[in-house]
């Protein structure tokens, strides 16, 4: 399957798609007077819906993600680069009469800055295009050198998904000789990410960000909250994104073999 049928396929595994259809499904079902799976459908689906929806439901899946520690000062001391991913942008922001990174790639780069005050290492941002405008690679330069002062040596805007960051940024930094690299991405996105890059042939020394560590107090945590789906989702997306690049790497295998 080309990767460019995967994204639109997975939207209907995913939420809120995944569930509505489900309801749909029961609902149907239901007027043609099948009601035990109309009525087992359709209670599948809302009480998916409403338990993703809950913080303490989220952040565990969230937190089954969560499974490399922060980069010591140690570590950083090995490598030889900095490779920041891009989270997306947002496309023509009026107050600033130009594209301006999300709130997921903010958090990336300014954990990038961070690390680079510290350890003075060179960086790669990586992100292309895949929804049209700019790629977020020229826009994380942009961000990282102006709001934050930090140079940036490489960019790679020629990617649409993880694994072309991967590939793609192997590419300009085997040239400069840079094998070794701290990641720069999300706790929740470091394994595939990780796996990616080390499939690519990069030694990888994992700097992952923006933890779930808030916990919701007392019986809060049992509401259901948009947010909290949301987080659902992106926890849903990164499991079904780890079987997919592992089926793929299987059967890259089978048809080298």
């Amino acid at each position: 399957m080309s990767s460019s049928l995967v994204t639109p396929l997975s939207q209907f595994l995913l939420l809120p798609i995944g569930l509505l259809l489900l309801i749909a499904a029961g609902c149907i079902l239901l007027h043609k007077r099948r009601s035990r799976a109309g009525w087992a459908l359709t209670i599948a689906g809302i009480g998916s819906m409403l338990a993703l929806s809950t913080p303490i439901t989220a952040q565990r899946l969230v937190h089954t993600l969560e499974v490399y520690a922060p980069a010591s000062p140690a570590d950083l001391e090995q490598v030889q680069a900095l490779v920041v991913l891009g989270g997306g942008i947002e496309q023509n922001q009026p107050e600033y009469a130009a594209d301006a990174l999300n709130g997921y790639t903010l958090e990336r780069i300014r954990y990038a800055a961070f690390l680079y005050q510290r350890h003075d290492l060179p960086i790669l941002v990586t992100g292309g295009s895949p929804l049209g405008g700019e790629a977020e690679a020229w826009v994380m330069k942009r961000e990282l050198e102006t709001l934050f002062n930090v140079p940036v040596r490489w960019l790679e805007t020629g990617s649409n998904n993880t694994a072309q960051n991967a590939e793609f940024s192997r590419r300009i930094l085997q040239q400069a000789g840079v094998d070794r690299i701290a990641l720069v991405t999300h706790a929740w996105h470091m394994p595939r990410a990780k796996a990616a890059f080390e499939r690519a042939g990069f030694t990888v020394v994992s700097a992952p960000t923006s933890f779930q560590t808030t916990a919701m107090p007392g019986v809060m945590k049992f509401v259901p909250q948009a947010h909290y789906l949301d987080m659902s989702n992106i926890a849903l997306r990164e499991w079904l994104g780890l079987w997919w690049y592992a089926l793929r790497h299987r059967l890259g295998k089978s048809d080298e073999s």
